[in-house]
């Protein structure tokens, strides 16, 4: 028998390397469709990749000597397939006419393949590990090719600088040459909203579309339009493979059943989560009963602070209208969604907390996820912001895994008026550098945070509802939310330190202390900064500054119904 592994890999440029929406949802599906329908329609018949139930295979896998199976499909999911065939012929063929499929529908979509001989008396989880460690040598040392794209006299594409092979019309007035690759995506498009259609909720939706183009993500007339992308990623999920493995080590049907198993609960613990984003982004739309297009934002005491308008779909007999919120990769536990840059926090907390309550609910057992949110302009570099959203993730990832035996989900996020030049480390350090501790809090625990309590998304939260006056708490006119150049002049004071937060505060505040933000931090009222001990990740002694995260999203945040929830 042979084990054959499936596998992608320059997803990032492939995905996310075009400033076009349509583009960018035409990209993904055709990478999902590579390792999922694509590659299930190439394994020949008859073949296995059903999850039966009480833990049995239908009581007809590939392992039996006396099956009739071709295949056994493992599982498919996380961005491979895995699947064990009977022969190195029936492997082979379905090796090349995946290939063929890949380089006819996807044209420069890298597709990589890796695969071992495996005997029934193997150990199919030591086969597993084996095959992965090949995948994983092949992908680093694949080669780039660098081919004649083309000659001056061709006209090129306008998104990849390859050769064109056609004009795509996207819309009335925007028409362009394309080259194989762009064609490809483009013609997917309506395939990818159909199976978004069908992969969320949408009893609630007739008067809803997703959008195909940044500019349908929401904003208010006569503000410059920012867009936050959404990057979130399942905590551990290798490890609790692998546990798997070690646990089935000397069954290989048992591991066939709890791996295909496991994978397909981890896609509806996900698709759980992003529905019940989605829905918490419709209740919020209908809270205002006689407009469902638009999310007005207000303070406690009725004044608008923000709102987010629909674009209507022009396009639709129907009508309808855009929402400020697309998912562009989902199926597993990796998902990235774009919206508009105020609902980004918002909705990724939502999806965050919803994901731990559906693997509750399916595992019995809660497991955790981090996000990254990059919240810039609609038309900024996209792969740029990606990147940005990569690194935030990768920032929460690392806070996380500190403390793993208490640690839930964690955020990390950054908010960029300016460009994006160098990794987060450098741009954190150029605007937010302050000798005296650290100005963020960022990356914070989703809950209680059990390392350092102060680093939680509650102390961010109440700032937050302080400074937006979301919270009347016996006053009967707004302090903050009306006052902006207050609160720019303490985000400038705050960076200065303590002594002229105290100077700010006799001055400007008569003398009122700062929100109580945190119980336990307290000079964070009267200095802004608390010293709060090392950080665990660079050991290094500083104060944290409690209130200019708060402060920067005062402008840029726009609360949904799960974020509402901390108020209690």
């Amino acid at each position: 028998m042979v084990l054959v592994i499936v596998d992608t890999t320059q997803i990032q440029p492939y995905i996310f390397g075009s400033n076009r929406l349509r583009e960018n949802i035409g990209a993904s599906f055709l990478v999902a469709q590579a390792t999922g329908e694509w590659a299930l329609s190439c394994v020949p018949e008859p073949h296995n990749v059903e999850t039966a139930a009480a833990g049995k295979l239908n009581g007809n896998s590939i392992l039996d000597p006396s099956s009739s199976l071709a295949a056994e499909v493992i599982y498919a999911g996380g961005g491979n397939v895995v699947i064990l065939f009977r022969g190195g012929n029936e492997a082979d063929a379905f090796e090349r006419d995946l290939s063929k499929k890949v380089l006819a529908d996807a044209p420069n979509l890298q597709l990589v393949i890796a695969h071992s001989d495996f005997n029934r008396s193997d150990s199919l989880a030591k086969t597993l590990q084996d095959t992965f460690e090949k995948l994983a040598v092949e992908k680093q040392s694949r080669r780039q090719a660098a081919p004649v794209w083309g000659l001056g006299v061709m006209q090129m594409c306008r998104s990849t600088g390859f050769p064109a092979v056609d004009l795509v019309e996207v819309a009335e007035d925007d028409i362009y040459p394309a080259s194989a690759e762009i064609h490809a995506k483009i013609k997917a498009v309506k395939q990818a909203n159909k199976r978004l259609d069908d992969y969320l909720d949408r009893k609630e939706l007739s008067a809803y579309r997703f959008p195909y183009d940044f500019d349908n993500l929401g904003r208010s007339k006569g503000e410059e339009s920012y867009i936050a992308i959404v990057h979130a990623d399942g905590n551990g999920m290798g490890k609790l493979v692998q546990a798997i493995s070690q646990e089935y080590e000397t069954d290989d049907e048992g591991l066939i059943w709890t791996l295909r198993q496991f994978s397909d609960n981890v896609k509806d613990a996900s698709k759980r989560a992003l529905n019940t984003a989605l829905g918490a982004l419709i209740r919020r739309l209908g809270q205002d009963d006689v407009h469902k297009d638009v999310i007005r934002h207000r303070n406690a005491f009725g004044d608008l602070l923000s709102e987010v308008v629909l674009s209507p779909d022009k396009e639709n007999p129907d009508g309808g209208y855009f929402l400020p919120f697309r998912p562009i990769v989902f199926g597993g536990d990796d998902v990235t969604f774009v919206c508009d840059g105020r609902l980004g926090l918002s909705l990724a907390l939502v999806y965050l907390k919803a994901f731990e309550q559906a693997t509750e609910d399916i595992f019995k057992k809660r497991l955790t996820s981090c996000a990254g949110v990059s919240i810039v302009k609609s038309h900024y570099p996209f792969a740029q912001a990606y990147d940005l959203a990569e690194q935030l993730i990768g920032k929460a990832k690392a806070y996380q895994q500190l403390d793993e035996d208490t640690a839930g989900s964690y955020l990390d996020w950054h908010f960029a008026l300016t460009g994006l030049s160098g990794d987060i480390d450098f741009i954190r350090k150029r605007e937010y550098g302050e000798p005296a501790g650290w100005l963020t809090l960022r990356p914070v625990a989703v809950d209680d945070n059990q390392l350092q309590p102060h680093r939680s998304w509650r102390v961010v939260w109440e700032g937050i509802q302080a400074f937006q006056d979301t919270k009347k708490n016996g006053r009967e006119k707004p302090d903050w939310s009306v006052r902006r150049n207050k609160m720019k002049a303490l985000r400038d004071v705050l960076r200065q330190g303590p002594t002229a937060v105290s100077k700010f505060l006799l001055h400007y505040n008569e003398n009122n202390p700062l929100p109580d933000v945190h119980s336990s931090a307290n000079n964070w009222s009267r200095q802004g900064w608390q010293a709060l001990g090392s950080d665990p990740l660079t050991q290094e002694q500083k104060p944290y500054c409690g209130y200019f995260d708060a402060l920067e999203l005062a402008d840029w945040f726009i609360s949904l119904e799960e974020a509402e929830r901390y108020e209690s």
